[in-house]
């Protein structure tokens, strides 16, 4: 039955994050821009929670994917801050690939489903995961 998950892309499914977990609250914490953007969104959402940011990985990573950040209860996106920064495109296509690079590493950690609103996601329990791509987005933000 796997094979088929896969082919049809069946999401893989994960133990429910109980409400008492910090990464439960942790979302609780910045509930509004994250069901707002995950009601905009019609693609997969894995939440990266940070200490002072979360993370959102859209699409199917590491392969096909964007991603997105709420700091001070605002999305921004990678796009937005290329732009601001002038990143070519070359620079845009490292930090996709140092992302894609940091998701595979952390594949095998604990991840989570958990609902926002109407809204299935995953959530990566992660420390790693959340320490490079942290790492990544401020290298290119300074």
């Amino acid at each position: 039955m796997a094979i088929f998950g896969n082919l049809f892309g069946t999401r893989k499914q994960y133990p429910p994050l109980e409400p008492t977990d910090p990464l439960a609250q942790h979302l609780n914490g910045i509930r509004q821009p994250l069901e707002n953007f995950a009601n905009q969104v019609k693609d997969s959402l894995e939440v990266v929670p940070a200490d002072k940011t979360t993370y959102i990985f859209v699409g199917k990573p590491p392969k096909q994917f964007g991603i997105v950040w709420v700091q001070n209860g605002e999305i921004h996106n990678l796009k937005s801050l290329a732009d601001q920064k002038g990143l070519s495109a070359v620079k845009l296509a490292k930090t996709s690939e140092e992302l894609a690079n940091a998701y595979r590493r952390s594949e095998k950690d604990s991840r989570y489903s958990a609902k926002i609103g109407d809204c299935s996601l995953v959530v990566a329990a992660s420390k790693t995961l959340s320490q490079d791509v942290d790492r990544i987005i401020q290298t290119v933000s300074s």
